[in-house]
């Protein structure tokens, strides 16, 4: 008997039968002769990805690039002791304000505290504000918690589940694929968006194939089936080919589902592909066109950047604004001269503005000597000019011309709204040919310009602006009837003890009123 099922158990598996083993506890395939089907057999043995994830080893946050501290402490050096009091002393709302600085900032000068916080605080706002400022900054420090959450959230309000998925798909977590297969095959609609986004961000090929089933569901809204194609883009599976291929090409089918599908086969970078975008560039939608266009620029071919050319002369602002945006990317140099004529006769001022920015990135001779122009010539209005400045100091470039017209603005009151956007612009980079402007900002009688120069200085802390900022700095007093703003901004940017400067101008005060009484004695009277 027993040698009779052996025998069989061998043929079964000469057939090839048992060719798959799963995991027991998360469902993954384990890899095996499934590595070579094709595609159609791949199709026929997808099982549930599903499963409870196992939790990541916590870990403390990554430690912080000096570079990145040097240059907050320099602009920002009264923070270390205020914040660092504020998240281990302060109220909820003072904690959950300055995590919402820090973020914008990518403040990562108190990583420790902020993560010591999270892990003792009972604040469920605090612990979301926490877990965006880590997926900000890009550290990994709270997959645990994350991972944990997504294996059981039914207990947890909807915004932290959502925060966790989140924070999951920038860490890039694939332990949190069981769990969050899961919460996709659940009930529960509003985890399916986030679930699906996250499979997106962290799956590959086993987990694109896993979701092409969803497309077969009878039971899918519209707006689902469209964001399984985009996410199945992202994947980046050739194996989901034939299916997306097909239904970029479905003129039945709707138009956002066409959309993904056209950009998703682009990304496969299958040369069969191409062939069908440059079919699809023909198509009288233009949304269609947009993503062809967004497809199209993951191939290098003459035929590929050709149509990008098209996209540039094409009747929608959204194609042509697509067109740039890979010309940009992609640095297609030839396309400098459509370029100049998108930035100067484009109908709509977003183009303008997105080809002047692309041919900065282009860096050719004939773009670069028509942004100069730009901040040379006289009669290019300001606005203009502040747009130029900005993205050739971006690329390091115009430096002298964007110098020399930032101090006639200084002499010029009328133009003081281009003369703020040039030293903004300027307060970004740390560049010592900004000092001389820096110090003509200072010497402004205007303080929305004196302001302006503290933050270039800050920047670069420029050595002949020095005296300039000290002069300034004496003058903050915490008590004076109307407080210098200015003065007290150089105080903090010095580093210097306002309190003590304070009691100090408080002693000089009381020694001149001490002064201006009449002495009194005995020899007085008569």
């Amino acid at each position: 008997m027993k040698k009779t099922v052996f025998v069989l158990l061998g043929f079964f598996l000469s057939l090839n039968i048992f060719s798959q083993s799963f995991d027991a506890v998360s469902g993954a395939a384990v890899s095996g002769e499934n590595e070579t089907l094709s595609g159609n057999e791949k199709s026929e043995k997808k099982e549930s990805i599903a499963g409870t994830s196992e939790i990541p080893n916590s870990k403390r946050p990554k430690t912080p690039d000096s570079a990145k501290i040097a240059d907050l402490n320099n602009t920002d050096p009264e923070a270390n002791e205020k914040n660092a009091g504020i998240i281990k002393f302060g109220l909820e709302d003072d904690i959950s304000e300055l995590l919402d600085t820090m973020t914008k900032n990518k403040d990562v000068r108190f990583v420790n505290e902020v993560y010591d916080l999270f892990q003792e605080t009972k604040s469920v706002p605090i612990r979301e504000k926490a877990l965006n400022f880590f997926k900000t900054i890009e550290d990994p420090c709270l997959e645990d918690y994350a991972v944990e959450i997504l294996n059981d959230p039914y207990d947890e309000k909807n915004s932290t589940v959502n925060a966790c998925f989140s924070y999951i798909q920038m860490a890039k977590t694939k332990e949190a694929i069981p769990a969050v297969a899961t919460l996709l095959e659940s009930d529960n609609e509003e985890y399916f968006t986030p679930a699906l986004e996250t499979l997106g961000k962290i799956g590959g090929s086993r987990e694109a194939l896993y979701l092409t089933d969803y497309l077969e569901r009878e039971d899918l809204t519209t707006a689902q089936k469209q964001s399984l194609v985009r996410v199945l883009g992202e994947l980046h599976a050739v194996e989901t080919y034939e299916t997306l291929a097909g239904y970029a090409q479905d003129s039945d089918e709707n138009a956002f589902v066409r959309m993904y599908a056209a950009e998703a086969i682009g990304v496969m970078e299958k040369s069969e592909a191409l062939e069908v975008l440059l079919d699809l560039f023909e198509d009288e939608n233009p949304n269609l066109r947009q993503y062809v266009i967004k497809g199209i620029s993951h191939f290098n071919s003459k035929e590929a950047n050709d149509v990008l050319i098209q996209g540039l002369k094409d009747s929608h602002y959204k194609v042509r604004q697509e067109a740039i945006s890979v010309i940009k990317e992609k640095k297609l140099t030839d396309a400098d001269e459509y370029l100049i004529y998108r930035a100067k006769n484009d109908p709509v001022q977003a183009v303008k503005n997105d080809s002047i920015a692309a041919l900065a990135k282009l860096d050719t001779q004939k773009g670069n000597e028509y942004l100069l122009s730009q901040i040379t010539e006289k009669k290019v209005p300001d606005a203009q000019k502040s747009r130029v400045a900005k993205v050739l100091l971006e690329e390091g470039r115009g430096v002298s011309e964007i110098i020399a017209l930032s101090k006639e603005t200084v002499k010029d009151d009328k133009r003081k709204q281009l003369r703020y956007a040039l030293g903004k612009e300027m307060a970004k980079y740390e560049n010592p040919a900004f000092s001389d402007v820096a110090l003509d900002f200072l010497n402004s009688k205007d303080n929305s310009t004196i302001g302006t120069g503290l933050d270039i200085w800050a920047k670069g802390r420029y050595s002949n602006c020095n005296e300039a900022v000290n002069a300034l700095a004496d003058k903050a007093d915490l008590n004076a009837k109307t407080k210098n703003q200015l003065a007290i901004k150089a105080t903090k940017l010095l580093g210097r003890d306002l309190d003590k400067q304070t009691e100090e101008k408080d002693r000089e005060r009381e020694e001149k009123e001490n002064a201006k009484k009449p002495k009194s004695g005995i020899g007085d009277a008569k």
